[in-house]
């Protein structure tokens, strides 16, 4: 099978990275299955994605963290596709409070969403991704799940978490001839920062220089056609989780330069 014919499910696909992900992925030939909770934003991509490559791509109304609905969505993808190359978790919720005013029920979302669903979707396509040819698997992570930043304690835990199934799941699947890659955007101008929860009205951050979510989407592809274990796309961010391993005292006073504001690094 080439890559034009290629079969990909990808979560989150109603916005941001997962919509632009299955845009690019159908520009490029793939049948794409988009997964998403909101109906009428999905279908509308679903719609748009039919008119400029074909019918073939699929809408599928479900939340990552319902096993049921996960379920039947990819029954669906069964029905239509008999396998699956590609399986990209884009899905994820963020969470911008400090640790003193997380509340349990949006914590609780924060990780069901981020880490049990995206282990959850992975469960539920294996039996696919095992009929699939060269099958690949991108978990959609961030910088943030290398090096934790303050304000966003519990996203970048669940962001680390992300980087942590990567790491094991890469070897539990290697038999299968399953590549799992982990893929780790910064800043990206999407809605994400609107839409997450936000008690004490932090201060989003500056996203003058933020990527396009297109560009993450080129990630994505690449990652298929190339598969890598992990694959950062900001350099500087990728170095600064690595000296938070080997100096993090000199980590966090050039973390809190860079963030700037109220924040202040330990002084012991």
């Amino acid at each position: 099978m080439t890559r034009a014919g290629r079969r990909a499910l990808v979560s989150g696909a109603s916005s941001g990275i997962g919509e632009a992900t299955a845009r690019l992925l159908a520009a490029e030939g793939y049948s794409v299955a988009l997964l998403a909770r909101r109906a009428p934003e999905l279908e509308a991509v679903r719609a748009d994605l039919a008119q400029v490559s074909g019918p073939q791509h699929l809408a599928l109304v479900a939340d990552v963290r319902c096993p049921a609905e996960v379920r039947e969505a990819v029954d669906a993808v069964a029905a239509a596709y008999g396998a699956l190359d590609l399986l990209v978790n884009c899905a994820g919720v963020g969470y911008r409070a400090r640790v003193a005013e997380l509340e349990p029920e949006p914590l609780r979302g924060l990780f069901e969403t981020n880490v049990e669903g995206l282990l959850l979707l992975c469960r539920q396509a294996l039996p696919l991704l095992r009929r699939g040819e060269r099958a690949v698997v991108v978990n959609v992570s961030s910088v943030v799940g290398r090096r934790g930043i303050p304000g966003q304690v519990a996203y970048a835990a669940s962001k680390a978490a992300v980087h942590s199934i990567g790491e094991g799941l890469r070897i539990e699947w290697a038999a299968e001839g399953i590549a799992v890659c982990t893929l780790a955007p910064a800043l990206t101008a999407t809605g994400f920062f609107q839409a997450q929860p936000n008690p004490s009205e932090l201060a989003a951050p500056d996203l003058s220089g933020a990527d396009e979510p297109a560009r993450v989407a080129r990630g994505v592809l690449a990652l298929d056609r190339r598969p890598a274990p992990e694959r950062s796309l900001r350099y500087k961010w990728h170095a600064l989780g690595l000296l938070s391993l080997l100096a993090p005292r000199l980590a966090d006073r050039i973390l809190v330069r860079r963030l700037g504001g109220s924040w202040r690094a330990p002084s012991r």
